[in-house]
């Protein structure tokens, strides 16, 4: 679990990580500042291990840096809505938000819905 004050990510209904995976590639190259790290889910009965990523997570305390995270999620959100739904969770400390792509397409509304709730800028 991140430090105080980090952020996890986690997309619903993202069986094989394949947007969690395509979101931390969007993040890295959209705010290379902020540092966003995989984790993956655990192994099942049989399994080596599981491989398969089940969140993303940053330990990011300053309001600059979760602002970058908040506009990099919301574009990628917003990029994401075009063509498919999609619904993610992220949690800081005690709160939790969940987006829908059905519900909202627009960037800057999912950025300022997820800083108002997380107690970002």
């Amino acid at each position: 679990m991140p430090a105080s004050g980090g952020v996890v990510i986690e997309v619903v209904d993202d069986g094989e990580g394949d947007a969690l995976t395509d979101l931390w590639s969007w993040l890295r190259a959209d705010a290379p500042q902020v540092r966003v790290d995989p984790v993956d889910r655990p192994g099942r009965p049989g399994e080596m291990s599981g491989g398969v990523l089940a969140a993303l997570e940053t330990a990011v305390l300053s309001k600059e840096l979760l602002g970058m995270v908040v506009t990099g999620v919301a574009g990628w959100l917003s990029a994401r809505a075009t063509s498919r739904r999609t619904k993610i969770r992220v949690k800081r400390g005690d709160v939790e938000v969940e987006i829908d792509t059905a519900d909202m397409k627009a960037a800057d509304e999912i950025a300022r819905r997820l800083g108002r709730e997380l107690g970002g800028p």
